[in-house]
């Protein structure tokens, strides 16, 4: 089988389908990655064939930002909209078009923010997948984005998707029943897939990860997007964590250096990147701004969580989280430095947040590994009870 993966140049949105393409290809199918130049070295770098098409992240969103249509609101979710929709799927498409006419491919899978995808899939006729990353897009995201792609289809031959093509034939969801239990449109069409966790047990820290464990050990990160993990944006979480009895394990992301903070605190402890899957087996708690990546490896490791949303999935993802006890959260303007310190001390000390965290651990546990999935992947999925 021929699986084409065509992915949005961010790495919190193709990291999640990494495994399913590492076990696509052991099982010795051919996967070809179709992304934005800005992300493909990232992906040669796994060693997957990579092909580009469509624009750099940075590009879009300086785009998006010009779009008359993005002034036209204020929801946290539509620079987003806006980029993925009006700036890169209609540049994307012919590209993808020819891509897919030479690779021949009898699948194609996509994140649900890959616009193009499906109506190459519905063109070559054949099916297409989507990987989620995180929650369902909220209806009034995928309406607005089905609208501003409704051309794109018409153009191709088609009737527009009133879902933008995202459940034509499948949605693999990371997300644990008990966190989103109303799956809307995808609720048919469900396929459930454990969450990818970055890296795994036995990766090498730096020595001082090693030493850890006396006391309580926090993970913070503001993920890997630059719009939020400005170094400002951290500085009322390094201020509450340096007048905590805790360690801290802060990763800033590539776009960041850490030499740019200046001298720490001796209990604050700070890289560009760590292994999830070595560092959060050694923590108590997660301090994040509720991507859905990290939001997600923390749960499949029964840490509670304290969110901080900023922008995008974010403010759902949060409010799921804290709607069953495994968070608490706190919006932008009410992040103050005293303010933080206090939820970090709740969810370290009162056992409710950890007891709702081991609980979504529980169910995570449960949920079929990319192995199981890509060996019944172009099965029909079993309907939900």
């Amino acid at each position: 089988m021929r699986v084409l993966c065509s992915t949005t140049p961010m790495e919190g949105v193709f990291a999640p389908v990494l495994p399913l393409l590492t076990e696509l290809v052991r099982a010795g199918h051919e996967v070809l990655v179709a992304t934005a130049p800005d992300l493909a070295d990232r992906v040669r770098s796994t060693g997957l064939p990579t092909v580009v098409a469509g624009p750099a992240a940075p590009v879009a969103a300086g785009r998006a930002v010009a779009d008359p249509v993005f002034a036209e609101g204020g929801q946290p979710w539509r620079i987003g909209a806006v980029m993925f929709a009006r700036i890169m799927a209609p540049e994307k498409l012919p590209e993808l078009h020819q891509i897919a006419a030479e690779f021949r491919p009898d699948l194609i899978l996509q994140p649900p923010v890959d616009l193009a995808a499906p109506i190459v899939a519905a063109a070559l006729g054949i099916p297409s997948i989507t990987y989620g990353t995180g929650l369902l897009l909220e209806p009034e995201l995928m309406t607005a984005m089905a609208g501003w792609v409704a051309p794109l289809w018409e153009a191709s031959g088609f009737a527009p998707d009133p879902h933008a093509g995202m459940y034509r034939n499948g949605y693999l969801d990371p997300v644990p029943a008990a966190l989103q239990p109303d799956r809307g449109p995808a609720t048919a069409c469900t396929r459930p897939i454990r969450p990818h966790v970055p890296g795994a047990p036995d990766d090498t820290l730096p020595d001082w990860a090693r030493r850890l464990g006396d006391r309580p050990v926090v993970y913070f990160s503001l993920g890997t997007v630059p719009i939020f993990n400005q170094p400002s944006m951290f500085e009322p979480v390094l201020a509450a964590l340096a007048d905590l009895d805790v360690d801290a394990i802060v990763t800033v992301g590539r776009s960041n250096d850490p030499a740019a903070f200046g001298p720490l605190p001796a209990n604050i402890h700070m890289a560009q990147w760590l292994s999830l899957g070595a560092v959060l087996p050694r923590c108590s708690a997660v301090v994040c701004h509720g991507g859905a990546g990290t939001t997600l490896a923390a749960l499949a490791h029964g840490l509670p969580l304290l969110l901080l949303p900023r922008g995008a999935d974010q403010f759902p993802t949060a409010a799921a989280c804290r709607s069953v006890g495994a968070a608490t959260l706190l919006g932008p303007d009410a992040s103050t430095p005293d303010a933080v310190r206090a939820a970090i001390d709740e969810i370290l000390t009162d056992p409710a947040f950890t007891t709702a965290a081991q609980r979504l651990k529980s169910d995570i546990d449960e949920m079929p590994q990319a192995t199981v999935v890509a060996s019944e992947l172009m099965s029909p999925p079993v309907p939900s009870p």
